[in-house]
């Protein structure tokens, strides 16, 4: 009987450890050009603070599960200026880069 008590206990610890950990959503979205509109490929997506990022596809798509916590999102692409936007509840950020110049 004390060991059933036990192994629920353990049980449900692990279980609350799992929700805690699980708690990000995904944020999706396009980046495209100010110049001409088109997608951009490859530009860096990262949450502000932190090492979790990813880059856009050929279609300039992205996914990111972002940490219900995060403060706000990093657009980066070379020959474009770096643009940072605050998070709010929305799950769809696209996004449109303006060319820097020289």
């Amino acid at each position: 009987m004390k060991n059933k008590k036990v192994l629920s206990f353990l049980l449900f610890m692990a279980l609350g450890t799992l929700a805690l950990f699980g708690q990000s959503r995904e944020i999706t979205g396009t980046v495209t050009g100010a110049d001409d509109g088109a997608p951009l490929p490859g530009v860096s997506v990262s949450v502000k603070g932190t090492s979790i990022g990813t880059i856009t596809d050929m279609n300039g798509f992205y996914s990111l599960d972002v940490p219900q916590n995060s403060e706000a999102l990093m657009f980066s692409f070379v020959g474009m200026a770096t643009q940072e936007l605050t998070l709010d509840n929305q799950s769809e950020i696209n996004v449109i880069l303006e060319s820097t110049s020289m």
